[in-house]
């Protein structure tokens, strides 16, 4: 086999009905991953961050730089760092995003799209924000 290589199939903003400030993604592809895979390169501009959402299928998240925040509801806010990998399970209520003062980026993989695209819910408030 040789080595296979991704390519963007796909690529530009957020819109700030999914996220708070500004947020660009580059979507991934490539011949060997599974069709049923959605990879995505996603960059938070300081203080950008995504709303509450919840997913249909297995997510992992893959910090490849700067600084950011993870929450469950219910749970603490946690500090993300290059390096860092999250796995999140489906149903489970969370965010993701950027500290007020760092950009910050991951890799996102979605596993089983097939089983739906998620849900977002409502918009992360100032004051849980900056709960931390």
């Amino acid at each position: 086999m040789s080595t296979q290589f991704t390519a963007v199939t796909e690529e530009g903003k957020i819109p700030n009905t999914y996220m708070t400030g500004e947020v660009s993604y580059k979507k991934q592809t490539s011949e060997i991953h599974p069709e049923n895979t959605v990879i995505k390169d996603v960059s938070f501009e300081p203080g950008a961050r995504s709303n509450w959402r919840i997913n249909a299928s297995l997510q992992l998240i893959i910090v490849t730089n700067g600084v950011g925040y993870y929450q469950e509801r219910g749970g603490q806010i946690n500090l993300i760092e290059k390096g860092k990998v999250i796995t999140v399970l489906p149903g489970i209520e969370h965010w993701y995003g950027a500290t007020p003062t760092t950009k910050y980026s991951h890799i996102t993989i979605f596993t089983e799209v097939d089983k739906g695209h998620g849900t977002w819910l409502n918009s992360v408030t100032d004051e849980e924000y900056h709960s931390f």
